[in-house]
């Protein structure tokens, strides 16, 4: 009989692992689900604009990045502005605009560029102003390149890190991940397995 109650006991056992790893197995997913799929965060389109007054132009330098969108507004209600920036690579994107006296109805006396990654690529341009047909100031142009950069869930480490911090993925930071998760699936095991072992033995 005490054999019959051993086996029987045993067979719940096994059950209960079962269980309970089918339960650590998910979760275990899903932790490897969430770090390792890293978070893929978009450069969104910026605007940078540059003040045209009378006797300059502010920004007179500027780096920014594909998809971005450029404004030169001029300030000045009795002069007209045309800006030009050749593109070397492509010479149909070209890009010349003229920004008329300022007035306070429209949004004629603005020039707006679409930096589209497919027409302007990373590299160092010069905008050249002209003020009633005479050239007036260069402004440089720096566009870096549109990347994608990858970050991973948002946790505040003990050191005092916050996360969301770019980072690369490799080969080190993986390993220590699979140690940690192995660890953890081996706890979790080893728990489950002391939790149901018999305490003592029944005497016959």
């Amino acid at each position: 009989m005490i054999q019959d109650l051993t086996t029987h006991h045993y067979g719940v056992l096994n059950e209960l692992i079962k269980v309970n790893l089918m339960k650590n197995a998910s979760l275990v997913v899903f932790v490897i689900v969430l770090f390792i799929n890293p978070v893929v965060d978009a450069h969104g389109a910026n605007t940078f604009q540059f003040i045209m007054r009378n006797g300059s132009i502010q920004p007179d330098d500027a780096q920014v990045t594909q998809n971005d969108s450029i404004i030169f507004n001029n300030v000045v209600m009795d002069l007209e502005r045309t800006i030009e920036m050749d593109n070397p690579k492509n010479s149909t994107h070209n890009w010349s605009c003229t920004a008329k006296p300022y007035n306070n109805t429209g949004n004629d006396d603005e020039c707006q560029l679409w930096l589209n990654p497919l027409n302007w690529s990373a590299g160092n341009y010069q905008a050249l102003v002209y003020s009633n047909g005479s050239l007036w100031r260069t402004v440089n142009i720096t566009i870096i390149l549109d990347t994608h950069n990858e970050t991973t869930p948002n946790f505040v480490l003990p050191s005092g890190n916050s996360r969301n911090e770019v980072t690369q993925s490799s080969d080190a930071n993986l390993n220590f991940l699979w140690v940690g998760l192995a660890l953890f699936f081996l706890t979790a095991i080893s728990r489950i397995v002391k939790k149901g072992q018999p305490i003592g033995r029944e005497e016959e």
